[in-house]
């Protein structure tokens, strides 16, 4: 019974996710939670943080404690009495030390903001990340709307065409049209079945690639809503340089950039700090104890044992010292680096200077690509109008016998061309706006 129930169970889970339809907000969540490469950017991340808090702990003084024991055979001068032995000696020491840098240069403050500046920057990077994976959603989303609609407009091809069939073949054998108008039709017919089976094909392709940018597993059953696109017939133009400081304020890879240039500067200020003296200063506790050693009663000269407790009191040392390190000479390793430093600090400025040319170049493309695919949205959308008139009419006439099967179905291809262009049109002008949306940091779902 129980057996049956986990069947049953196991059933109605696989019916209930089967029957799930994916939105585009779904994909680019599940994409963001389960990515490998997501997850793995954000590993980056926690690593860079760690270095960042590493950096700031270390300006914290150090703290170090030891013990030791040791054994010594034959002839050897016993630490703690400064007498030779031929005794087998136990020596037990216990001890602590700590150091603080009071001063290098401001290298330790250089390199948390140095440290902060990299933790932010693999932050962006992550982000950029998850950006690039959901424009590939997107397109792959888009490209399985087009497909899908695509598919819708065969289908009512091949319904047309199957009532024509079905109408020539009725005609024929009355003898009111040849035979060989109905063959002409049933090639048309074929033709048009392996456009569909093309679709179709094309249509398994796509949901192919978005279950893999997904990363589900093949055996799962996948299909995604079709939402509702309403386009306006009047663009919205925005300049470029609006676009342009938007997202200058808000991509990731700008930021991360900026933040590299702070990071190689700080590089660049811990090399220079080399040059400074370095003050540390020093802290040491320390005691010990010898069984060898003994108490000598300096009244009448006799000799006892010697606690070990008492050792170790009368043992405890302290220390502490103060040391200024200057640099003279030390083969030109901080001059190198140096210069090493100012090179990289060019690089990380050339390299926020190309990103800002990228995404200018990138804007004003998008920007003048959306506005080129309204218009020919536009354009197809009214040549659609005017065939479905012209098919109208050109139907009629077939239907009185004025036109040949010939025409007819040139005027009816002629239509549905133009109803895949414009599908085709539809979809492109959404992308592109889609991509103008992730300029201006707007919500990317429908």
């Amino acid at each position: 019974m129980k057996l049956k129930l986990f069947y049953l169970f196991f059933l109605l889970v696989n019916v209930c996710f089967a029957q799930k339809q994916w939105t585009l907000e779904d994909c680019l969540v599940h994409a963001s939670e389960n990515n490998i490469n997501i997850k793995q950017s954000k590993l980056n991340t926690i690593y860079s943080k760690n270095d960042y808090l590493q950096s700031k702990i270390n300006l914290l003084p150090t703290i170090n404690a030891n013990a030791s024991q040791s054994l010594n055979f034959g002839r050897n001068i016993d630490p703690y009495t400064n007498l030779f032995t031929l005794n087998k000696v136990r020596y037990n020491n216990l001890g602590a030390n700590s150091n603080f840098v009071l001063f290098s240069g401001f290298q330790k403050i250089n390199n948390i903001k140095k440290n902060s500046y990299d933790y932010l920057a693999s932050k962006f990077d992550s982000e950029k990340i998850s950006n690039d994976i959901s424009i590939n959603i997107i397109t792959a989303f888009l490209q399985l709307l087009y497909l899908k609609e695509l598919e819708k407009v065969h289908l009512d091809k091949i319904s047309l065409s199957l009532l024509q069939v079905d109408r020539i073949e009725k005609m024929v054998e009355v003898g009111r049209l040849p035979k060989g108008d109905f063959l002409q039709t049933e090639s048309q017919l074929a033709q048009e079945e392996l456009q569909l089976v093309n679709v179709k094909n094309e249509l398994d392709l796509a949901n192919l690639n978005l279950k893999q940018l997904l990363d589900l597993e093949m055996a799962v059953e996948f299909d995604i809503v079709d939402p509702d696109i309403d386009i306006d017939d009047n663009f919205l133009i925005q300049s470029s340089d609006t676009i342009y400081k938007s997202a200058y304020n808000n991509l990731p890879n700008i930021k991360s950039a900026i933040n590299r240039l702070k990071s190689s500067q700080k590089s660049l200020a811990i090399a220079k700090g080399a040059r400074s003296p370095q003050i540390i200063i020093s802290g040491s506790l320390g005691t010990g104890y010898s069984d060898d050693s003994k108490l000598i009663n300096l009244n009448d000269g006799s000799v006892n044992d010697y606690p070990s407790n008492q050792q170790l009191k009368d043992n405890f040392n302290q220390t502490v010292s103060i040391s200024v390190s200057l640099p003279i000479f030390n083969g030109f390793q901080v001059y190198n680096s140096i210069s090493q430093s100012k090179i990289a600090l060019l690089q990380a400025e050339y390299s926020l200077k190309l990103e800002e040319n990228k995404l200018r170049k990138e804007i004003e493309q998008a920007n003048t690509d959306a506005l080129a695919s309204h218009k020919k949205y536009l354009a197809n959308k009214k040549s659609v109008l005017s065939l479905i008139e012209s098919f109208r009419y050109t139907e009629e006439k077939y239907d009185m016998g004025i036109v040949s099967t010939y025409e007819y179905n040139e005027s009816k291809n002629r239509l549905f061309q133009s109803e895949a262009d414009l599908l085709q049109a539809k979809y492109d002008y959404i992308f592109k706006i889609k991509i103008l949306d992730f300029y201006l940091g707007n919500k990317l779902t429908f």
